[in-house]
């Protein structure tokens, strides 16, 4: 199955990315922060969030994104043997054409064991991460896809869920985050303005 990409406007228009049609904007019936972007698909359990933090000075570039997934991690409560870093790299030129080659980039692919909501039924989910480093706007800008690939028979989800991508099939999803990443562009800097 193909899928169908629509350009979603974000943070007032300031950035646009191409994601699947079948996601919707969870800002439209959720409240979510104004750093984030969040967009779901309740029939795959699939989700892509955008966010923009503080650039963290004192972590080297080639450890960013790791840290920014430790964090996630701790803030999601998930114990270290639930959550292991799969591989990370640079991303290339050709991968995020609209930045320049000198802006350090970075992509990460991660799995847990995790609960949704307050459900003691742990689904597997891989999580695909890239790390945009703005230096001169003083921003970490994270996009992040996560998949379900395995649901735990207890789980909420598995009554919404109506095509889980198989654990071993992980070279179509990674196709479909960079497919995003390549399209993620920033039309308007002024959004990173400090006061």
């Amino acid at each position: 199955m193909s899928e169908t990409f629509e350009k979603r406007q974000l943070y007032g228009g300031a950035i646009e990315i191409d994601i699947p049609k079948r996601f919707i904007d969870v800002t439209s019936y959720r409240h979510i922060p104004d750093h984030q972007e969040l967009f779901s698909d309740e029939k795959s359990d699939q989700s892509v969030i955008i966010e923009l933090n503080e650039i963290q000075d004192h972590i080297p570039n080639a450890n960013a994104i790791k840290h920014h997934y430790e964090v996630l991690v701790e803030d999601a409560g998930i114990s270290t043997d639930k959550s292991v870093i799969i591989n990370f790299r640079d991303l290339t030129q050709t991968e995020m054409p609209h930045f320049d080659a000198s802006i350090p980039k970075y992509v990460l692919l991660a799995q847990q064991k995790i609960a949704k909501f307050n459900e003691t039924a742990e689904n597997t989910i891989n999580v695909y991460m890239a790390l945009v480093r703005l230096e001169k706007s003083k921003t970490d800008l994270l996009i992040t896809y996560n998949e379900a690939i395995a649901l735990a028979p207890t789980s909420s989800s598995m009554a919404v869920v109506q095509n889980l991508t198989p654990s071993n099939d992980q070279s179509k999803s990674e196709q479909l985050f960079l497919a995003m990443l390549k399209s993620f562009k920033i039309k308007d800097y002024s959004l990173f303005v400090h006061n």
